[in-house]
């Protein structure tokens, strides 16, 4: 009907313009499938051996790619499916339609074998519909053209499916008249960070066309047209500099789309740590690790079992947070260099600042350096006070008292008991409206580090804990004997050990020991002075301290500071190596030390302990505390206390 139409008013001068308001009042045709099998020559269809089934058996070809079958011929100019005994079926390439009715007509040629009743099915994918006429008895010897119908309800492409026995097929094709077409297809807008550091690197936009239509697009702001813009082709993408809207229009023939419209945002670029925290929760962006001395970014952590990253510069800490589909690959180091940039999310996850990964997180513009030993991959040594400002650093902080002064994590795999006192190697995390810190092991630095202070209180652990770092906060002096007790073993010391044997009389006979057992108090003498000693691998042990007793005579190991008996039941060594009764104020000994128990008012003397002294000369101990009684005036009050209130070490008692 339309080229009758365009042959009827050639002759007028306003030809033009009719033809092209009937194209838009009537549309124009879309051939979106054209297959005539005519590069078949084979017998049989169409040649001098008519419609025989017996025919030579070539193979198929197709004039468009995409076909497959089975038992199928190639005739002459045709297709043969089936044969005598086995049905055969071929299946066209996937068939766009372009336009917005989702309507097409298949018409194809068709006939059957001489002899037998031969029938043809037609088939389509999911989601079309075709008219009823699909199940076709074919005329023996003859060719009959069909129509079909189609209707796409849900899918997006047309596929159909000839299935039959002892027929030939010919001249395949699928129609749609086109009075409006979709809209090219823009990829969504997006933020985009060029694979530069620079500011007017280009970025490329993918546009759709399909096969059939012809897209113009434009960059400058003005509306495309077929006489106003870029023709985008199948194979190539739109080139922008900073944030540009792309606008873009299809045409089929006379047929024109909508205009499609999309801005794509140059994003935002920060150059350190600090910028990045600064950036409002949500805002994504890029931060880029500058590969010089003012920034010196390291990776502090890489923590597999959550994906988090954890990184330093001269500016501060940030976590990297891969979430559950980002990788990076190789598996970061700790102390590696990291330059280049990552795209993310700026979010606050309870305190804690996070690059969040996105759709748009690529790890492949990170370059990563061989690990290095330098200042800024060792932990920051701060204060307890300090702890909000190095969310997501990796710091140490010492003696602290765990679930009093801090609050620990064992998110990496690292026990902390209550009521401990340690030095603690870790990241800072939040935890709750406070802080914690997750401890991580690395560069020979140990995550824990139990600290025995002879001047504060010792918590025992409620059982062993195996291969720690003990600090031990004392000093054992090697001109004199020192009373020692440890909640851990010690197998060697250079110097001499002597532990409390048994009693005979009052005096108390002390033996040769290999090493310190926990919990056993002993008597001491190193060759050197042992100031502050660290003890690696061991084992913090749950032993209380031990008295060891005999004939009514005890020495007694102590791990806090405690206060002695004024009964004239405890003694001490003091420094001019005799033994003393607390005076009647009490005094208080220092812990990791023992004291020596005995009946009332009897003393005791110690033997065994040199070659030449039978007595306690030459011993010495310096945790004795004198304990200093001043009244509410502050004036010191000598000797034995009256009754009544007093300020003793800084607390206030009472005597009655």
């Amino acid at each position: 009907m339309v080229m009758k139409r365009l042959y009827f008013f050639s002759l007028l001068l306003w030809s033009l313009l009719l033809v092209h308001q009937t194209a838009w009042a009537d549309g124009v045709i879309h051939l979106a499938l054209d297959e005539t099998f005519d590069v078949n020559n084979g017998t049989g269809g169409r040649d001098d051996k008519g419609f025989s089934g017996n025919i030579a058996s070539n193979n198929i070809i197709y004039d468009i790619d995409g076909w497959s079958g089975s038992v199928v011929y190639g005739g002459y100019q045709c297709l043969r499916f089936g044969n005598s005994s086995n049905s055969g079926s071929c299946t066209t390439p996937e068939i766009i339609l372009i336009g917005t009715g989702k309507t097409a007509k298949l018409t194809f040629n068709a006939a059957g074998w001489s002899s037998g009743t031969n029938t043809l099915t037609v088939t389509a994918n999911e989601g079309v519909t075709l008219s009823d006429d699909t199940e076709i008895t074919l005329t023996n010897s003859e060719w009959t053209s069909y129509t079909v119908n189609i209707t796409l309800t849900t899918a997006t492409y047309v596929q159909l499916t000839f299935t039959g026995k002892r027929g030939f097929l010919d001249d395949v094709k699928v129609e749609e008249t086109v009075t409006a077409i979709n809209a090219p297809t823009l990829t969504d807008e997006y933020s985009f960070w060029p694979n530069t550091t620079e500011a007017n690197a280009a970025k490329t936009v993918t546009l759709a066309p399909s096969d059939s239509t012809t897209v113009y697009y434009t960059t400058d702001g003005s509306t495309p047209s077929n006489t106003n813009g870029q023709v985008a082709m199948l194979t190539s993408n739109v080139a922008i500099t900073g944030t540009t809207t792309v606008k873009a229009i299809a045409y089929y023939e006379t047929v024109a789309s909508s205009v499609v419209s999309k801005t794509y945002t140059q994003g935002t670029t920060v150059n350190s740590i600090s910028e990045f925290r600064n950036l409002t929760d949500n805002d994504e962006a890029r931060i880029f690790f500058k590969d010089d001395n003012s920034h010196e970014t390291r990776v502090l952590y890489y923590d597999a079992t959550h994906n988090e990253l954890y990184v330093r510069d001269k500016t501060g800490a940030l976590c990297i947070d891969f979430g559950e589909t980002a990788t990076f690959n190789p598996t970061l180091q700790y102390n590696q260099h990291v330059a280049g940039w990552i795209v993310g999310k700026k979010v606050t996850d309870n305190g804690l600042p996070k690059l969040l990964a996105t759709s748009n997180t690529n790890t492949d513009y990170l370059a990563i350096a061989a690990p290095v030993t330098e200042s800024q991959t060792e932990p920051a040594s701060i204060n307890n006070t300090d702890i909000d400002s190095h969310l997501a650093d990796w710091v140490t902080i010492n003696e602290q008292r765990v679930g009093t002064d801090l609050a620990v994590s064992n998110r990496f795999g690292t026990d902390v008991y209550n009521g401990a006192l340690v030095d603690l190697s870790g990241i800072v995390i939040p935890n709750g409206s406070g802080k914690q810190i997750a401890p991580i092991t690395q560069n020979e630095i140990p995550a824990v580090v139990y600290v025995l202070d002879e001047q504060q209180a010792f918590v025992s652990p409620d059982e062993n804990i195996e291969d720690v770092t003990i600090r031990l906060k004392r000093t054992l002096s090697s001109s004199n004997w020192n009373t020692f007790a440890v909640p851990f073993d010690i197998t060697t010391m250079n110097g001499r050990i002597r532990e409390y044997d048994h009693a005979d009389g009052t005096t108390m006979i002390f033996k040769d020991a290999s090493g310190i057992e926990a919990g056993k108090p002993y008597l001491v003498k190193p060759t050197e002075d042992i100031v502050n000693p660290v003890y690696s691998n061991a084992t913090l042990s749950a032993t209380p301290a031990r008295t060891i007793t005999d004939g009514g005579y005890s020495y007694v190991a102590i791990y806090s500071p405690t206060d002695l008996a004024t009964d004239h039941t405890e003694q001490f060594l003091k420094t001019d190596g005799k033994l003393y009764y607390p005076t009647a104020n009490g005094t208080r000994m220092r812990g990791m030390r023992a004291f020596f128990r005995t009946p009332v008012a009897q003393g005791a003397r110690l033997v065994g302990l040199d070659e030449t002294t039978t007595g306690i000369e030459g011993l010495t101990d310096s945790g004795i505390e004198e304990l200093k009684f001043f009244d509410l005036q502050g004036r010191r009050v000598s000797g034995a206390a009256k009754k009544g209130i007093y300020i003793v070490n800084g607390k206030k008692i009472v005597i009655r």
